[in-house]
């Protein structure tokens, strides 16, 4: 990455299943929207503009500890020691895959270089418990290729990443209630989805990229 390019954009469409206020001013739970821009570089500076409906537009600009994306690993066996690293010890019996998703979403708060998105969905889809379900439309209307994960580890879930065809690149997360727990809420349920929108580099964080990364 050149030096004039330091900095990762990221451009996302959120909704969360969050506490919101409904008829007579009681608690419901509601899914919220959320458009994000994230800016960030390898020297931990972070520019987010979030806007909410109706709700003001928030602009932060903070230093943070940045997990940067362009200095990981491409060989596949490396890559995937990385993505365990830290994982709950054998006893607490998270599922495998499960930590394997969650570090790519979380590595997914910038723009991902193509060979490191071709590598993500290489393990991920070598994991025998995700299951292919062809042909996905996200909430965008991009066609990707689609896969999913049930877990129990707490309330039954089944998490869906949508995945760019040709480049292999991350469209879409979607994270489903399939039992409510302790929640007060119909089942199935989306608890989460994320629309990853547009990516790439830029030399400050007052720029936007003129043509995103493939994926």
């Amino acid at each position: 990455m050149s030096s004039n390019q330091a900095f990762s954009y990221l451009r996302t469409r959120e909704w969360h299943l969050n506490l919101g206020v409904g008829g007579g001013g009681r608690g419901q739970l509601e899914l919220m929207a959320e458009d994000r821009e994230r800016w960030s570089a390898a020297d931990g500076q972070v520019r987010v503009i979030e806007q909410r409906p109706n709700t003001a537009r928030s602009d932060s600009t903070t230093t943070a500890q940045v997990e940067w994306a362009p200095d990981l690993p491409h060989d596949p066996g490396q890559l995937r020691a990385y993505l365990l690293k830290g994982a709950p010890s054998p006893q607490h019996n998270v599922p495998e895959t499960l930590v394997l998703i969650a570090s790519v979403q979380r590595l997914h708060t910038q723009a991902i270089p193509s060979g490191l998105a071709a590598a993500f969905y290489e393990i991920l889809i070598g994991q025998p418990d995700l299951v292919a379900r062809g042909e996905t439309v996200d909430r965008a209307g991009r066609t990707g290729l689609g896969y999913s994960f049930e877990f129990t580890f707490g309330p039954a879930r089944r998490l869906t990443l949508i995945f760019d065809p040709e480049s292999k690149g991350l469209l879409a997360t979607e994270e489903m209630l399939i039992e409510p727990g302790r929640l007060a809420v119909e089942v199935p349920a989306v608890a989460s989805y994320v629309l990853y929108l547009e990516q790439g580099r830029v030399a400050s964080t007052d720029e936007r990229p003129v043509a995103g990364l493939p994926g």
